[in-house]
C-alpha cells in the first residue's frame, strides 16, 4: 500500500504542459513533422529526471483555413483541460501564438512560451516570446558562397505583410551584392506567371525561395506546392529560407531548421533554458547540389538525401564480421601452437581452419546478399519521391486485410496519362518525366490522410482508397481528371502541353471468397482499359 500510495503522489506531482501547434497535423504539413520529430527526439535523448506529461493540440490551418480553426479552438480546449492543472503552455508558430495572447482569460495563471511566434520585437505581457530572428545576410550569402557564377538572383514571395517583411530584409541583406547580382523580386503575380517566367530562367540564375501561400488573384496554394511545382519546372538551382521546403529538387541554403525549433521545444517543457542559437544552419539537398554540379557548399552544412558508401551502410556488419575472423584466426593459431608438434592433430586443425574460413566467407556473402535485397526492397519512386509498386502492393494486401476483417469497403484506382507515349515521341524524355511528376503532385495533393498513391510503372499510377465506396472512389477519381486536366507543362519556345488522364475505379467486395491484391487490380486495370477505348480523359467504374 506505501508504494502504491508514492507511485501516486508522483503521478500527481507529474510535470504537466500543453503544446499548441499552427499548421495542423504532421500529415498535413512538413514544418509540423520536423518540429514534432525533434521534440520527440530531444527528449528521447535526454536522461531526464522526470519526463513531463506533454498535451499537445493542433489547429490545422492547413486543412480548414485560419478563421476556422480559430473559432474552435477557444470552447475546445476550456471542456477539454477544466480539470487539468497545467505546468505551461508552449505555442509553435504565428497562428498558435496569436490565439493564446488574446485569451488571456484561458489558463489563468499557467505560464507561456511564444516559440517561432512571427512577430518583430514583440514582447507579450502575458508570456515569453522566443523568436528567431531571420539572418538575412547568411540568407542571401548563401546564393554567391555555393554558386558563385550566378548573376541574377529572382525572390520569389507574395502579397502578405508576413512575406513582404522578409522580403524587406532580404533587400537590404543584397545591397553589398548590387554590383555583381541583379535582384528581382517576384511577389506580385499569379502562380501561372510564376512557373511560366521559372521555366525560362537562365543558366547564371538562382531562385530565393519565400513561403509563399498566395498569389497576385487571391488565389492560395500550400508553400509545399509552390515549391514543388517550382522544383519541377525551373532550370535554376531554387535556394529557400525554412527547412520544410527543401523537397526534391529544392537546393536548400541558410534556413530555419523545424528539428532545431522542436529540441527547444522540448528543453521547454523539461522546465530548461530555451537557447535559440543553433536553430539556423546550413542544409542542402545532396541530389540537387549534384544537379546543378554545385560543389561548395559549406564546410558543416547538413546534407539530406546523401548516398552512403559501403562503409556507412554496412559499418556495424563489417566490424562484426571482421571481430569474428580475428576471434576465429586467434583461436586457430593458439591450437596450431599446442598441436605443433602432432602432425595428424595439425592436419586435422587445418581442416577445420579451412572449414571455418570458408563458414566465414559463407556466412558475409549472406549477410551482404540480404543487405542488398534490403536495399532493393526501397518503397520510394526517385523521380517523383511517392510510393513504389513494391510499396503499393504491399499495402493493398494490408488494407485487404483490414477491410475484410472489419467490413469496411476498400477502394482502388488505375490512372494512366494519356498519349504518353506521343509526348516522349515529340517533346523528349525530359518532358516526359516533368509530366510524370506533375501528375504524381497533383494526385498526392487530391489526397485523403489516410489514402497512398504510388507510381506502379512508366506513367501508370495506382491510388488505394480505404473506408471508400465505388460511388465514392469514383467522384475522386473525377475530381483528380479535372485537375489534371488543368495541368501544363511548359517547354522551349513558350509551347505548353496540356495533360489528361483515364482513370479506371474497383472496389473490394465483401464476398464468400475475398479478393486479392492481384484480383483488385485486374478489375481497375479493366475499367482503365475500357476508358482508354471510350475515348481516354474519363473515369469508369468497375464492376465486380
Amino acid at each position: 500500500m506505501a508504494v502504491l500510495a508514492a507511485g501516486q503522489a508522483r503521478a500527481a506531482e507529474q510535470r504537466k504542459v500543453l503544446v499548441l501547434y499552427s499548421l495542423g497535423s504532421e500529415a498535413s504539413s512538413a514544418w509540423q513533422r520536423l518540429v514534432h520529430k525533434g521534440l520527440h527526439d530531444e527528449m528521447a535523448s535526454r536522461r531526464w529526471s522526470e519526463a513531463p506529461n506533454v498535451f499537445e493540440e493542433r489547429f490545422d490551418f492547413i486543412r480548414v483555413g485560419e478563421q476556422a480553426s480559430l473559432d474552435s479552438m477557444e470552447p475546445y480546449l476550456r471542456t477539454k483541460y477544466a480539470g487539468v492543472k497545467l505546468d505551461a503552455i508552449v505555442t509553435e508558430n504565428y497562428l498558435a501564438a496569436g490565439f493564446l495572447n488574446s485569451h488571456p482569460g484561458l489558463f489563468p495563471g499557467v505560464p507561456r512560451y511564444y516559440v517561432n511566434h512571427g512577430r518583430r520585437n514583440w514582447r507579450p505581457g502575458d508570456g515569453e516570446a522566443l523568436e528567431v530572428a531571420p539572418d538575412y545576410g547568411r540568407i542571401v550569402g548563401a546564393i554567391p558562397l555555393v554558386a558563385p557564377n550566378v548573376k541574377r538572383v529572382v525572390v520569389v514571395g507574395d502579397p502578405t505583410p508576413r512575406v513582404q517583411e522578409w522580403i524587406a530584409g532580404v533587400r537590404a541583406a543584397s545591397r553589398p551584392y548590387s554590383k555583381q547580382i541583379t535582384f528581382d523580386y517576384w511577389d506580385k503575380q499569379s502562380f501561372a506567371d510564376l512557373y511560366r517566367r521559372a521555366g525560362m530562367l537562365g543558366d547564371d540564375t538562382a531562385v530565393l525561395l519565400l513561403a509563399t501561400y498566395s498569389d497576385s488573384t487571391g488565389a492560395r496554394a500550400s508553400p509545399a506546392e509552390v515549391a514543388r511545382k517550382l522544383a519541377a519546372v525551373s532550370p535554376a538551382p531554387v535556394f529557400t529560407h525554412v527547412e520544410s521546403l527543401i523537397y526534391p529538387g529544392i537546393l536548400g541554403g541558410y534556413v530555419l531548421s523545424g528539428e532545431a525549433i522542436g529540441r527547444v521545444i522540448a528543453r521547454i517543457l523539461h522546465g530548461q533554458p530555451a537557447d535559440l542559437g543553433g536553430v539556423q544552419r546550413y542544409i542542402f539537398d545532396y541530389p540537387a547540389a549534384e544537379r546543378h554540379q554545385l560543389y561548395k557548399l559549406p564546410p558543416d552544412a547538413v546534407l539530406l538525401n546523401r548516398p552512403m558508401g559501403v562503409w556507412e551502410l554496412y559499418r556495424w556488419q563489417i566490424i562484426l564480421v571482421g571481430t569474428l575472423i580475428l576471434i576465429q584466426a586467434a583461436l586457430i593459431t593458439v591450437l596450431v601452437r599446442v598441436l605443433r608438434s602432432r602432425r595428424v592433430a595439425l592436419a586435422a586443425l587445418n581442416d577445420e581452419r579451412n572449414n571455418l574460413e570458408d563458414r566465414v566467407l559463407q556466412r558475409t556473402l549472406e549477410l551482404l546478399m540480404a543487405n542488398t535485397k534490403l536495399e532493393q526492397l526501397a518503397t520510394t519512386d526517385p523521380l517523383t519521391g511517392i510510393a513504389n509498386r513494391r510499396r503499393m502492393t504491399e499495402q493493398i494486401a494490408k488494407e485487404l486485410d483490414r477491410a475484410r476483417r472489419y467490413r469496411h469497403p476498400l477502394a482502388l484506382l488505375m490512372v494512366d496519362i494519356d498519349h504518353f507515349k506521343r509526348i516522349n515521341d515529340t517533346y523528349g524524355h525530359d518532358v516526359g518525366d516533368q509530366a510524370i511528376v506533375a501528375v504524381a503532385g497533383a494526385l498526392s495533393a487530391g489526397l485523403r490522410s489516410i489514402d497512398l498513391v504510388a507510381r506502379f510503372g512508366g506513367e501508370e499510377f495506382v491510388l488505394l482508397m480505404p473506408e471508400a465506396s465505388l460511388e465514392t472512389a469514383g467522384g475522386a477519381a473525377e475530381r483528380l481528371r479535372e485537375t489534371v486536366s488543368q495541368l501544363r507543362i511548359e517547354i522551349d519556345g513558350g509551347l505548353e502541353v496540356s495533360l489528361t488522364i483515364s482513370v479506371g475505379v474497383a472496389a473490394s467486395y465483401l464476398q464468400e471468397a475475398p479478393d486479392s491484391p492481384s484480383s483488385l487490380l485486374m478489375r481497375a486495370d479493366k475499367a482503365l482499359y475500357q476508358a482508354k477505348n471510350e475515348g481516354r480523359d474519363r473515369v469508369v467504374l468497375g464492376t465486380a
